[in-house]
């Protein structure tokens, strides 16, 4: 029973264990949770259905329009009609047309054959179901690049941590040298305040790197939209160096970004809506149907009885004279917002024009920076382990060390902070282009 017991916790304590442990999170897979957790992905979802049922509102009004009605009525009190005397008799004659018992059944049906503002409802459904699915498809890429910045940031932060982390322990180390050697008589108070100086500045910056990391975590989970009080943990297996590069220049091609399309959509949303106005004025043409059963008796009991039908069928034919003046104010109206999205959409070309250029620029810049950051951080390397040697041997001194291993550190820093500043111009301008959703792919391959 003991032995029962014992693998029973056991396996729960295996189990549990599991449950806890946290799993790391790639940049695949940080964007993946974005796009299936994030609210706004549940939003523009909505929208898309709601555009979508709103389609089928429209086009349903295209269709046979069904209406049928069962009535039963008691005449309490049967209106009376007056015929004036001289018609029928010579004083006036009260009469009551009706029987106090009525059984109606009736069933219309109209089929519209031409209605012009139905027909450019359901051509300007379209176009708002065309928007619906480009927004949702731009909020994608909005969430792609939130996360991935999101992301970018905290590999730096948890980059410049390990490089701290490092430099603190190496001075550490040192300092109990250092103390070793004032006992020994071969260094000097100085050489270990010069040190604490440097240990001090150093933990400094390493308090403050992962003060700002626990931000940019907070940053990356909410542009996740991941809960804020539950623990996440990246890695980093893109080899992000590996992606610094100056791509191939290309033309600003507008065809390949989903807010141009939305702008394109709303132009010939603005023009369904001027047709539609100015077909307020054309008529409307419609295939009437209708059948209907009349039963009626002064007597309850035989009310149903008897009935009496009644049917027929046509076309008929509206032209709207009413509210002339209002329908021309709001063709008026329509035509302008017509005019204005057309104007609209050639500004925003420009505006897409300048902001690749700009990106271009961008990119070009973060990429040369980045190749001097490195450069310079192998030339800070050789200088410290040259000079790292030579204090070794005793012909340099620990403020020679030091030195060079600040201007290392500082190097180190900026080369990190170029390679962050290269991506995220990278981004922009992969957003900027239209082609973010092939650069993720890029990265996820």
């Amino acid at each position: 029973m003991k032995i029962k017991q014992i693998f029973f916790i056991f396996l729960f304590s295996v189990c549990a264990a599991t449950a806890g442990a946290q799993a790391d999170y790639s940049l695949t897979d940080c964007i993946q949770y974005s796009l299936s957790h994030h609210m706004s992905a549940r939003i523009y979802g909505n929208d898309l259905r709601i555009a979508k049922a709103q389609s089928n509102q429209v086009v349903s009004s295209y269709l046979p329009q069904i209406s049928n009605s069962v009535q039963f009525i008691n005449n309490l009190s049967l209106a009376t009609t007056v015929i004036p005397a001289g018609i029928i008799s010579k004083t006036p004659l009260d009469v009551q047309f009706g029987q106090k018992y009525n059984a109606n059944l009736s069933l219309d049906v109209m089929q519209p054959i031409y209605d012009q503002e139905k027909i450019d409802a359901i051509r300007a459904n379209r176009s708002n179901l065309k928007i619906a699915s480009l927004q949702d498809k731009q909020n994608q890429e909005n969430l792609i690049y939130n996360t991935a910045m999101a992301y970018f940031q905290v590999l730096i932060y948890k980059e410049l941590e390990h490089k701290l982390n490092t430099t603190e322990q190496t001075y550490r180390q040192l300092m109990k040298i250092i103390d070793l050697q004032i006992q020994k008589g071969v260094a000097i108070q100085t050489d270990a305040d010069r040190l604490q100086v440097s240990l001090n500045a150093t933990s400094y910056q390493l308090d403050e790197t992962r003060a700002q990391e626990k931000v940019a975590y907070n940053t990356l989970k909410n542009a996740m939209g991941f809960p804020l009080d539950s623990t996440i943990q990246i890695t980093d297996t893109l080899g992000l160096d590996s992606y610094v590069n100056m791509p191939f220049n290309q033309p600003m091609v507008t065809d390949s970004l989903f807010s141009y399309h939305i702008n394109q959509a709303n132009v010939e949303l603005q023009k369904l809506n001027y047709q539609s106005k100015k077909a307020a004025f054309l008529p409307t043409i419609n295939a009437v149907a209708h059948w209907g059963d009349q039963a009626q008796n002064n007597d309850l009991s035989r009310v149903f009885n008897t009935w009496h039908m009644n049917t027929y069928v046509g076309v008929a034919v509206t032209l709207p004279l009413n509210s002339f003046w209002e329908k021309t104010s709001k063709i008026h109206e329509s035509q302008l917002q017509y005019e204005n999205a057309k104007l609209s959409l050639q500004l925003s070309e420009q505006n897409y024009k300048l902001q690749y250029e700009n990106a271009q620029k961008e990119l070009l810049t973060a990429f040369n920076a980045y190749l001097n950051n490195r450069n310079n951080l192998a030339l800070a390397k050789r200088v410290l382990d040259d000079t790292d040697l030579s204090y070794q041997k005793g012909t340099s001194t620990l403020s020679d060390f030091l030195n060079d291993d600040n201007a290392y550190k500082n190097a180190q820093t900026n080369y990190i902070s170029s390679l962050y500043s290269y991506m995220s111009a990278r981004l922009d301008y992969e957003k900027a282009k239209g082609t973010l959703f092939s650069f993720y792919q890029h990265l996820r391959n």
